[in-house]
């Protein structure tokens, strides 16, 4: 049994394969849950939908979406009862949500499973995070954390490529039960780990209502977005939904300005910087959707294998490696402004070179997409340290653990929302024109002008160089 303790004894020194054990849990989602991307067309054939079916939409965005909403209350669950006590929590939903989604018979458990997942997700996140910062002193904590941004990072890199490794030789459903035996790793790694525990002088009251209505307001506007167009637009339940989402807002912004221990402390937003690196990354992340269309029109528009699609991302996974490193000196340099908007414009590259569906010839098509993906990867390699660097920089020391939930909050619901709208634009274009995907793609790609162009502006009007 671990000793509880309030702070990190000196003598302690974490081992390598406790830190492997974190990092194989964090990967459950960035690694395993991201790729679904590849498995759309799979998954389709498999339980007899249509790739363009908004239901599948909603199971591709409910793991980013359950982790968005529940990521900040879940890190403070672990500042309270126990960061590794939360960790073996979420690991083991986190088997729930592989195994039902990996064994699941229709789509209603293929969403519960994937919804499981998220959940999983916010609760290791911030639990790991931060058992890195407590586990390590000041010098050996940045490598550690290099490493356990390598299982973020680096794992959704790769995780388009594992997808379609795994659907083109051993079947979609193996993308999740592999998860299986790397779950039981982790738990048998973080055996012996010393508990710790955040140190507190007064006890906090749970936001329940807060927490509530997050809840309601983002699960309402995610059917909105997926589901509005085979619903219809007048319908009255699209309509509710939409209802329901302003109303679970207008409960949410109120409370969380004014109660005690809020789910997500609004008033950082006070702060011109937190707010832009926020909100830029909130854009940023909501292009994840584009990787989720392109997989799916590679293999059902240009007749692709879940494999030699997944191969038009490797320059993606290596770009985004390299250019971390990179974003992050010449924010040192700089400030954090330049690399983000130059991030921002990579991605406006990106989604031009991609939407350019109506080009007929498939191999010119397939060089762009890989060097479209290529910009991808820089892009977020350019944005991400500087981002992250400025929202944790902007907030409070007291602050700073609140300021990074939600910084990954945004993330989360960014890549979620992104994930719904991009595929919801893709099936109703192809529903209006008569299955016509390459329209389809092209329009669902394309939106994604309007985030890149509003995330270099955000960045460019709310970052300052450095003085």
């Amino acid at each position: 049994m671990s000793n509880t303790v309030a702070v990190n004894p000196d003598d302690y020194r974490c081992p390598g394969s406790v830190l492997l054990g974190m990092c194989i849990g964090v990967s459950l989602y960035w690694l395993f849950a991201l790729s679904m991307g590849a498995l759309l067309p799979s998954i389709a054939a498999t339980l007899g939908v249509q790739s363009t079916d908004p239901n599948l939409g909603l199971a591709s965005s409910m793991a980013g979406l359950a982790a968005g909403i529940c990521i900040v209350p879940a890190g403070s669950l672990a500042d309270r009862y126990g960061r590794v006590l939360l960790t073996r929590i979420g690991l083991g939903i986190g088997l729930i949500g592989m195994l039902l989604a990996g064994l699941a018979p229709n789509m209603l458990a293929l969403i519960a499973g994937r919804f499981f997942q998220g959940l999983a997700s916010a609760i290791i996140m911030p639990a790991t995070l931060a058992l890195v910062r407590v586990y390590y002193n000041d010098a050996d904590r940045p490598r550690a954390i290099s490493l356990w941004s390598m299982s973020t990072f680096g794992a959704a890199s790769v995780s388009s490529l594992f997808g379609g490794l795994v659907a083109t030789y051993l079947g979609w459903r193996w993308a999740f039960l592999l998860a299986v035996p790397c779950i039981f790793v982790a738990f048998w790694l973080l055996r012996d780990a010393p508990e710790r525990k955040a140190a507190s002088t007064r006890e906090e009251t749970l936001d329940a209502l807060g927490f509530a209505a997050l809840i309601f307001g983002f699960l309402a506007l995610n059917l909105f977005v997926s589901k509005g167009n085979a619903w219809g637009w007048t319908n009255p339940i699209t309509i509710g939904a939409l209802a329901i989402f302003l109303v679970s807002m207008a409960i949410f912004i109120p409370n969380e300005l004014r109660h005690p221990s809020p789910i997500a402390d609004l008033r950082l937003f006070k702060h011109k910087i937190f707010t832009g690196a926020v909100v830029a990354n909130l854009f940023i992340n909501s292009l994840l959707g584009i990787l989720f269309v392109i997989q799916t029109y590679l293999q059902k528009g240009r007749g692709l294998t879940p494999m030699e699609a997944a191969l038009l991302t490797l320059g993606y996974a290596v770009t985004v490696v390299t250019m971390i490193r990179v974003g992050e000196k010449i924010s040192l340099r700089t400030g954090p402004r330049l690399p983000m908007v130059l991030g921002a414009l990579c991605f406006l590259g990106m989604v031009t070179l991609l939407s350019m569906t109506s080009i007929a010839d498939n191999t010119l098509y397939f060089i762009l997409v890989f060097v479209g993906l290529a910009f991808q990867g820089v892009g977020l390699g350019l944005f991400a340290t500087p981002a992250t660097g400025a929202a944790i920089n902007a907030a409070p020391p007291d602050k700073a653990g609140v300021a990074g939930g939600i910084f990954k909050m945004a993330s989360s619901l960014g890549g979620a929302l992104g994930i719904a709208i991009h595929l919801a634009i893709y099936g109703a274009v192809a529903a209006s024109t008569q299955g016509n995907l390459h329209v389809a793609a092209m329009y669902s790609i394309g939106s994604g002008v309007i985030a890149t162009l509003l995330a270099a502006l955000v960045a460019f009007l709310l970052i300052p160089v450095k003085k």
